[in-house]
């Protein structure tokens, strides 16, 4: 990269710093209501004007969900899905202020805590797995109740590194400890043997190097095996959790029942299994909740022919 472009990246990094200070400071002027309308428009407006993006909702409702791409239902359901990224928006600009944080955080009902606490009884550590469904930068929160952080892998925003900090501030005081994604597998080893947590999200398509093949909604997708080999490999458990809204400021955390991948067996078939436990488990929960899954995820680029 010569000079002048890396100049030009700065300036653009600089500037959308900029953009989302000056975006979170009128979010957080404006009233609660006005805010998340202000949110879902400007989601209608994306999904209205990407399509790029607006193609692969539509295919993915269809490959998923069986809506023909410009079926009525397919149609409603794409409005619901934009105006959530919408809202969603609104609320990553809310958790930039103390005041957004505490509404946010007092509004959260959990549901399955118990399963938690029971695991921080016995001094264990737990692999807590969910998808982008709902609000999920909220779901650090849960470590308020629990009293320990919740060690995650950040990916970090290409070419845009003040933006991606300001965001991971937001991240790390609502409960989060962000790793760095090179390196991480014996770290969240390391800290689950020490009886932490870890949080992951695990429904996107991942690259060749650390996928396997399991099944989604019908289809022999891309997946990350990190949460089976962790269990496997660490001896604590996998809990499954989802986060979705009820409403502006309401959300639900509902934490599912834990299992445990066992040591013994073929490693290959077991992680397999398990790998496709944990796809059925977030299946179940975005089907149960669909307009708040990240649809705009090309999830399905890649089908397995076998």
């Amino acid at each position: 990269m010569s000079k002048l472009e890396k100049k030009l990246e700065e300036l653009g990094d600089y500037g959308s710093l900029l953009a989302f200070n000056g975006a979170s400071r009128i979010f957080n002027l404006l009233p609660v209501n006005e805010a998340y309308r202000l949110g879902a428009g400007l989601g209608r407006l994306w999904l209205a004007l990407d399509r790029r993006h607006r193609k692969v909702v539509e295919k993915n409702l269809e490959l998923a969900l069986g809506f023909e791409a410009k079926s009525s239902e397919s149609r409603q359901l794409q409005k619901e899905i934009a105006e959530h990224l919408g809202q969603n928006l609104c609320e990553l600009f809310l958790l930039q202020s103390p005041g957004g944080r505490r509404l946010l955080r007092d509004n959260i009902e959990l549901k399955g805590l118990e399963h938690l606490e029971k695991i921080r009884r016995q001094d264990s550590g737990a692999i807590i797995v969910s998808a982008h469904l709902g609000n999920w930068e909220i779901s650090g929160f849960v470590s308020h109740h629990l009293g320990k952080p919740i060690a995650t892998v950040g990916k970090p925003i290409k070419g845009k590194p003040r933006l991606y900090n300001a965001i991971s501030a937001g991240r790390k005081v609502s409960g989060y400890t962000l790793l760095e994604k090179s390196g991480s597998a014996g770290t969240l080893v390391r800290k689950l043997k020490k009886g932490e947590y870890i949080g992951l999200l695990v429904d996107q398509r991942v690259r060749r190097r650390y996928r396997i093949w399991a099944d989604f909604f019908g289809y022999r997708v891309p997946t990350t095996p990190a949460p089976a080999v962790l269990s496997r490999l660490s001896g604590c458990p996998i809990v499954p959790a989802c986060t979705y809204r009820l409403r502006p400021l309401h959300h639900r955390i509902e934490i599912l029942e834990p299992f445990q991948v066992p040591r013994e067996g073929k490693s290959d078939a077991v992680i397999e299994e398990y790998t496709n436990r944990i796809n059925a488990i977030l299946e179940q929960q975005i089907r149960a909740h669909p307009a708040q899954w990240f649809w705009p995820h090309d999830r399905w680029r890649k089908i397995s022919s076998d």
